[in-house]
């Protein structure tokens, strides 16, 4: 499964690509908005790993205006702690927010679940459902 990774720090993109690596995923790493906005041009990811602070923009407008409309599962990776940086990354539509220095562990598990809680979205059931609104049962 691929995984893109937008992270201008070499040598902390070469320890989370390893670790990614080790778990079998295949990663893809971009180091600024430039490069990320091309590669989404002609390549779907499954998931992304997005730093905030990138050398020639914000991973917040990156997202808002060519990630969030794809749809594709992203993980906020920064070093900005403050609780308005987060509340703004899940105002965005960020699926979670890890902050730098963190356990690859935790990574890892953050990680599966949101592609986890992704492909349960997009589960669909056929036959007879029961849907209730408004306290009233429906028979699809």
């Amino acid at each position: 499964m691929e995984i893109l990774l937008v992270e201008d720090n070499e040598i902390l993109a070469k320890g989370i690509i390893y670790s990614l690596e080790q778990e079998k995923f295949e990663v893809i790493h971009k180091t600024n908005v430039k490069e990320t906005i091309k590669f989404l041009e002609r390549e779907k990811t499954k998931l992304i790993i997005l730093d905030i602070s990138l050398p020639d923009g914000n991973g917040f407008d990156l997202y808002k205006e060519n990630i969030k409309d794809k749809n594709i599962p992203t993980i906020f990776l920064t070093a900005k702690d403050d609780e308005k940086d987060m509340l703004k990354a899940f105002d965005t539509g960020a699926d979670d927010y890890v902050v730098k220095p963190f356990s690859i562990k935790v990574l890892l598990k953050r990680i599966e679940v949101v592609l986890k809680r992704k492909s349960n979205e997009n589960i669909f059931m056929c036959g007879q459902v029961m849907l209730y609104s408004d306290r009233k049962q429906v028979f699809v």
